[in-house]
Parts: structure tokens; sequence; C-alpha cells
């Protein structure tokens, strides 16, 4: 999927922004006088006012049964086309037969206001040779064909998100909730079936989703990503269908070929929302080439030389801007730096404020996971939540070639005291990390994650995803702040997360192996912190909690006199010595195996406060493996300008 993955990085920013917008029109017609950034479309319907656009812009392709009451239209087709044709002709020979790659994102919401299948139908999107809306294609034709057989004529492929189940011939729907991809007929050729409640992208639960869809030409394949997050700037990690379908063969005898989404309603109906669609398509070969036998010489060179400048300009405008309208997108609040402002600034900025650079590496660098965390952390202000202060790109320069994709750097107010990780194991440990400032360490810590799942907004939450002793930084008064935002995400109330497993060996919640994330994950990631804080044993080092494989489980192995745990360098007395108890009971219940037995942050923060003395789970379930689990973690490196840059 290389070539696609470039296709989508090169031409994504070129149709940046381009998110539909149409005027409303009535009978069987279409209006496409409409312009819309580098996207132009036509808006198509049959009657009552279906499709039509709110004055914020969507684009609503079926009816709202809600307000339209006992008026609402039923047996209609809402159709939104892409105004041209797609730069593909079978019967030409010059276009060597191969239909061009592709990449789309659209994102709509399904309003359901019934129970389980008596809504309907559905949204598609879909590559057809119909450049107006076939006749008698309402309900479960979804506006794709025809429901007499004898008048079918298109070709077709869809992508397909049904909310109503059909038994008739032609349709053999697993359920009234299911994603498919189809050809030419309403039979899926592979289907995901989303029917329990609990998934993410279950259909009736009028979640707004996001789906990436790319045709790949050189090997045939059609692949579909789709996320009920509408923020995410990346797609998810794994498709969730892929099926190859060979585009060139199926338009083979075809000069007209268009892109549509198509939303229909049959006699139960739903509200069916589009906010906005993306289109890149691969050029078609340049057919006007002048024969070099038209040029002069002096002509030629010249032009030739300009030619050569104008590409490397373009260029290296192409491998960088991209990347920069990104950033700058997800980071208003915050300053976008030249690199020849931070490379001069070895001493601190202007205003003498020293600053911390955080350089992506590896797998890391990629401008739409930057871009990600820059979005989540740019919008939080928090005591103690490391603050980003701007982003920088750094040109990467290549000799006689097309410069490469720029460095990220995000730019971090300074931490002087550096990480805790380095005061627990590292460089600097000795007497500034005694029992008080550790006590103090753990409260900040707990603070931060209780507003992230609690105080954020009143829409979402952020998960943070990587709660490490490494990614917490220590002011000059050892006050800690939690940092490091490139595995969190944004999450709404009603959402659910499952994505690839995530984090940092030894942190890691079981639940995290079978894609299950919640609160409760950082949760446990903060009561593996608290042991380690109080130990001062690192998750890594399974020599000194040998047999165990968790600090966990280790710890609980010394529940009868728990106080044992401590740091042999700690010497707590009188009430420090009833705190630490309630600290280490508090990180062993976080540490649970079961994520419903650990408690919410607030009940964390309460018993920090109180000093509350939790109740020693009754049994036990080990975590073995979980810390030599495979499972990636960020890369990325914190430290001051002065050795940087």
């Amino acid at each position: 999927m290389t070539s696609i993955n470039n296709l989508t990085l090169l031409l994504s920013f070129l149709f940046a922004g381009a998110s539909v917008l149409a005027l409303h029109v009535s009978g069987n017609q279409e209006d496409c006088n409409r312009v819309i950034s580098q996207l132009d479309v036509c808006l198509q319907g049959f009657d009552a006012g279906i499709p039509y656009q709110t004055i914020d812009s969507l684009i609503h392709l079926t009816a709202d049964p809600s307000t339209t009451a006992m008026n609402v239209p039923k047996y209609n087709v809402g159709r939104v086309r892409y105004k041209y044709r797609l730069p593909f002709n079978g019967n030409d020979r010059r276009s060597n037969g191969n239909f061009p790659s592709f990449a789309t994102t659209f994102t709509f919401q399904i309003k359901t206001f019934t129970k389980y299948n008596d809504s309907g139908d559905g949204i598609a999107f879909a590559i057809t040779t119909d450049a107006m809306t076939p006749e008698n294609s309402t309900g479960r034709f979804l506006g794709l064909m025809q429901e007499e057989v004898r008048a079918r004529h298109q070709r077709f492929v869809a992508l397909e998100f049904d909310t109503f189940q059909n038994f008739e011939p032609g349709f053999h729907d697993p359920s009234a909730s299911h994603i498919g991809i189809d050809v030419s007929n309403l039979t899926s050729l592979k289907v995901v079936d989303t029917s329990n409640s609990s998934v993410p992208l279950y259909l009736y639960k009028n979640y707004t989703i996001k789906t990436w869809l790319t045709y790949n030409s050189s090997d045939s394949m059609v692949s579909v990503w789709a996320t009920n997050d509408s923020t995410a700037l990346e797609r998810p990690l794994t498709p969730i269908l892929q099926v190859q379908s060979n585009l060139s063969e199926l338009f083979q005898n075809d000069t007209d070929i268009y892109a549509v989404i198509t939303a229909a309603s049959g006699n139960n109906s739903q509200h069916t929302i589009l906010y906005s669609w993306n289109l890149a398509i691969e050029g078609s070969p340049n057919r006007n080439r002048m024969p070099l036998k038209l040029l002069s010489l002096l002509t030629a060179v010249p032009l030739l030389v300009v030619l050569s400048l104008a590409s490397r300009a373009i260029c290296r405008w192409r491998a960088n801007y991209g990347s920069i309208l990104a950033l700058q997108a997800a980071s208003r609040p915050v300053l976008r730096y030249r690199y020849r402002q931070l490379f001069r600034a070895t001493s601190g900025f202007r205003d003498g404020t020293q600053v911390a650079v955080k350089q992506m590496t590896n797998g890391h660098a990629d401008v739409t996971v930057v871009a990600k965390e820059v979005q989540i952390i740019s919008g939080i202000q928090h005591r103690y939540l490391l603050t980003l202060k701007g982003w920088c790109l750094k040109p990467k320069e290549r000799v006689c070639c097309c410069p490469g994709a720029g460095e990220t750097l995000l730019v971090f107010e300074y931490m002087p005291k550096g990480s805790l990780s380095s005061h627990l194991h590292g460089i600097n440990r000795g007497p500034a990390l005694d029992s008080v400032t550790r006590l103090k360490i753990i409260h900040d810590v707990a603070v931060a994650l209780e507003f992230l799942h609690s105080c954020l907004t009143p829409t979402g939450f952020v998960l943070h995803r990587d709660v490490k002793a490494a990614n917490v930084l220590l002011t000059e008064n050892m006050e800690a702040k939690l940092g490091d935002f490139g595995l969190a995400r944004f999450i709404s109330h009603h959402q659910i997360l499952s994505e690839e497993p995530a984090g940092t060996r030894g942190y890691l919640a079981p639940e995290i192996i079978m894609r299950e994330v919640s609160t409760k994950s950082d949760v446990y990631s903060f009561g593996i912190l608290i042991i380690e804080i109080a130990s001062g044993i690192s998750p890594h080092d399974e020599q000194r909690i040998v047999p165990y494989a968790v600090l966990g489980d280790w710890l609980y192995s010394k529940r009868k006199n728990i106080l044992e745990a401590l740091d042999t360098s700690l010497h707590p007395m009188g009430s420090e010595s009833e705190m630490w108890g309630s600290v280490l009971h508090l990180g062993l219940v976080c540490c649970q195996a079961n994520p419903e037995t650990r408690p919410e942050m607030t009940e964390v923060l309460r018993v920090l406060r109180n000093s509350e003395i939790l109740e020693v789970p009754a049994s036990w379930e080990c975590a073995e493996g979980i810390s030599n689990s495979g499972c990636s973690s960020t890369t990325s490196q914190f430290y001051s300008l002065d050795h940087s840059l």
C-alpha cells in the first residue's frame, strides 16, 4: 500500500479544506454551479427539497424525521456528485487501460430515531457510470441502481453503510447495521457486521463517522478505514475492509465515470448528514507535450534551467507545505518558530525564557501523529501539564534531488530538573527525591490525570495512554508536570477507543492487548507509577521482582506488611508513614487486572488528599506476560536547546 499512501500524502494538501457545499435543488435536477476550494460538486435529488443545505454549510442528504414529523418524505434519494468525470477512458489506449489510484475521506452522521432495524436505509460512497441519480433507486437501493432489474445498466463499486436488513433476492444483509463493499450489485463482496451495540461503528448510536477509502491501481486493492472519532487527523492503523477489485476491467468499456456520495430512505427514514468530503485522484498523463524539434536550442536551454529551478521549488514546497498546513490547523493557540530562531536561541529566547525541544524520532515523526499531539496539548493549560510554546518544521535538504519532508520540533517550557525517571534510576538520583517530594509528585500527576479525564471539556476527555516516570518532568522546585502526548487521544464521552496496543512496557494495562482502552487504562499506569516512586524499582527491572512479571503483582505479594516495599532510602515516621501506607494500598487497587475494579481518578485524588486506606483486594489476577509484550512506545527525547541544535 506504499504507493497509495504516498499518493494520499502528495495530493491531500492539494485538496485540503475541500469540504462539500452546495445549494438546495428540487425535482429530478442538479445544481453544479458551486466551487468549494478545489472540489466542485453537484447536488442531486428527486423532490421534496432533498437534499438541502443549512446555514452552517452541512449537507442534509435525507430529511430529519424529528423536525418534519408526519411530513417526512419517504422513498427519496439525496446525492452529491463530484462535478467532473474521473480521468479514465476505457476506449483510450493512451491511458494504458489503468484506472487511476485515488483516495477519499468523508465524514457523515446517521441519526436514527427508532428501534433497531426500523430506520433506513443508509449511505454509500461510489464510483459509478451514472451521472444522474437512477430512477426508482430509493430505499434499499441507496441511489445506486434501479429497482427494476431490466432497467439496470450502470457499473459501480460502492462502500455502503447499511441500516436496514433486507431479505429480498439480491440482498444478503447480515444485519441492520453493517458495512460492505459492492460491485455493480448490492450483494457485498465483503462485509463487516456492526450490529453489536458495543462496537465503535454500530450505526444505531448516532455516531459521527469519519471514513477513509483508497484504491491502488498497482494491485487493484480497495481499502477502507473508519472511526467514530470525527476529529481524527489520521486513519486507524488497521483497515476494516479490503477487497481486490480491478476497476480497469470493470470500466473498460466506459468513458464517463463519476464519484458520488448517496443516501436513501424508503418506508422508514433517518437523518443523514454529510459534514465533509475530500477526494484526491491520480492525474491522467500529459497528452500535450510539444515535440522537441519545435524548440530551438536558444529557447530550450534557458527554458530547461527555469523548469529545473521551478521544479525544485515546487518539490520543496510540496514536501513541507502539507505538513505546515496540518500543524498550523492543529496548533492555532501556539506559535510557529522558524528554525533559524531556534538555532540562534542556544541560550534561550530574547525574553530570556529557556525552552526544551522535543525531536520526533522514528515512526513518531509522521506529520499526522505530530499534528494529533499538537492539537491536544495546544488547547490545554494546567499547572501540572507541560506547556507547549510552539513548533518548528526543520527543512531536510538533499543534494541534486527533491528535499524530503522536514523534521518536526516541538518547543516546550524548559524543565530544569529533567525527568522523574532520571531521579529515580538515572544520573540525577540522590537526596533531592526525598519522601515528601515523592508524595507531592504523586499528587501532582494525579491532579493532572484527573483534569484530563474529568475536567477538560463538557463533551469529551483525553486519554494519555503513556503515563510513566520518563514522561513526568520536574521544575526547579521539584513540581511535577505530565508531558508527552504522542499517544494521547481526545475522546467524546459516548465514544469507544479501539486501537492497536500502544504504550510502554511495564506500564501497560492488561486490557490494552485486547484493544480495549479507557480511563481505567491510565489509572493502571498511574498505579504502576505510584509503586515505582514508592519502591524506587523500575517496571523494567524484572530481576528485582522475580518471580513476578509486573510491579503490581510484586506489591500484592507484600500486602501483609506493605511498607516493606518502600525504597530503603526513605525513612518515614508518624503521619508520613501512614501516608505511604495509604499510597501503597492505592497503587495496589489501581493495578488490578480487571479495569472495572479500579477507581476513577476523582476517587484516587480523594484518597490521596485524605490519606484513606483502601481495602486490599481479596483476590488477585496476575498479569503475567504484559511486561514482555511487544507493544510500541513513544521514542521522543526532551533536552535543552543548548544541546539540541
